[in-house]
């Protein structure tokens, strides 16, 4: 938010006003290369922060209110999650409304200023509360488990697929006993190793 705040704030991050009618538009300066890597730029990290943000954020605060030795745990994380999508949603509305309405009467550098005063008062008030947290450790390493994954697969690429006459292991409770094309063979090994590896 802040380099996209500085793409309005600073003037030479942006090419000069340009008039909105026919016969000025001859007249506009297009945008230098070095504007459009700062704008872009900005756009790539918002990409990141959302990215980074918003899959993490529903289940850190399910984890700071799940108690499995209380009855009622599942409606309270139901309840958690309503309210999470709703205040979503309602935060959105209100932003597209407010903060499209503090550009439009104060101007871009206002209403992006607003916005980054906002992120970094949430950035505060969620450090501040860090110590009251609860912070559930992983218990495996994913870039490890893939590597292991991968360095198996490599490892057994050439392996040959099990003979015809072993379809019985793919045979599931209440189905027809169905001997497996080629490709859900292949597929099965495969997740054969990754569940052997991870």
């Amino acid at each position: 938010m802040i380099v996209l705040w500085l793409t309005a704030l600073i003037p030479h991050a942006r090419p000069p006003h340009c008039a909105q009618t026919d016969d000025d538009l001859k007249d506009c300066v297009s945008p230098k290369l070095g504007q459009f890597l700062l704008l872009f730029s900005s756009f790539a990290l918002l990409a990141i922060g959302a990215g980074g943000i918003r899959p993490c954020s529903l289940a850190f605060g399910a984890n700071q209110i799940d108690n499995p030795t209380n009855p009622k745990n599942q409606r309270t994380l139901q309840t958690f999650f309503n309210w999470y999508y709703a205040s979503v949603g309602i935060s959105i509305m209100i932003s597209v409304l407010v903060i499209v309405a503090i550009q439009d009467a104060a101007g871009w550098v206002v209403g992006f200023g607003v916005a980054v005063g906002f992120m970094l008062l949430s950035t505060i008030f969620f450090f501040l509360g860090s110590s009251l947290y609860v912070k559930v450790k992983a218990n495996k390493s994913l870039v490890a488990g893939f590597a292991q994954v991968t360095v198996a697969a490599w490892k057994k690429k050439n392996l040959a697929l099990p003979p015809m006459e072993y379809a019985a292991w793919y045979h599931h409770k209440g189905s027809k006993l169905v001997a497996p094309t080629e490709k859900l063979r292949y597929n099965r090994i495969l997740s054969y190793m990754f569940y052997a590896y991870s």
